[in-house]
């Protein structure tokens, strides 16, 4: 599997050693090719793209290509965060709509089942107890990763995720976040 990190609408850089150097080593210790791109087009030539935090707006001929490359089978992961900082739910929202997903301008806490703060919720993903930092809820498809509420769901070959930072450095280490992280990166959704 062919993996892509897109650097085209001003997600964070997988590049960033300080944010991203443990899945980045983590997806080397798989055997998984994990490429950044910052060429919006040429992100089609990957089987799984991900635009983890876009700030830049998906045009219009984004949206034909995105929906081109799902019908074509290449599986898409789109990563938001809580309350619509920066816009991005409502970004990513422009693309979701077309396969029945939203990521809401809200965000899930946890008092109870946390990893030591409510805004670090516990959730689960098939068998994986997973952390899902400072995370928006998502509607509609099929639920992915759910907990206090949805924080991940899927609908063909696209991965709608409420937060961003489950992923990061940080997050990477907590419970079997780095078994999702895997998972993601191998299209296993």
């Amino acid at each position: 599997m062919r993996v892509v990190w897109s650097a085209s609408r001003g997600e964070f850089s997988i590049g960033d050693y300080y944010y991203f150097s443990k899945l980045t080593r983590i997806a080397e210790n798989e055997g998984l090719e994990l490429a950044e791109e910052k060429v919006f087009s040429k992100l089609g030539d990957y089987d799984l793209i991900i635009f983890n935090y876009p700030e830049i707006k998906f045009s219009a001929s984004d949206l034909l290509k995105i929906k081109k490359w799902v019908k074509m089978g290449k599986k898409i992961v789109l990563a938001a965060y809580y309350l619509n900082t920066d816009l991005v739910a409502e970004n990513v929202n422009r693309v979701l709509r077309f396969f029945g997903l939203r990521v809401n301008y809200d965000l899930i806490k946890d008092e109870e089942r946390n990893a030591g703060d409510p805004m670090f919720p516990m959730a689960k993903c098939g068998d994986l107890e997973v952390v899902m930092p400072c995370s928006a809820s998502v509607s509609g498809g099929e639920s992915f990763i759910v907990g206090r509420g949805v924080f991940g769901s899927k609908a063909g070959g696209v991965l709608a995720l409420g937060t961003c930072v489950f992923w990061d450095n940080y997050s990477i280490g907590l419970a079997n976040n780095k078994e999702l992280a895997i998972k993601i990166l191998r299209g296993e959704f």
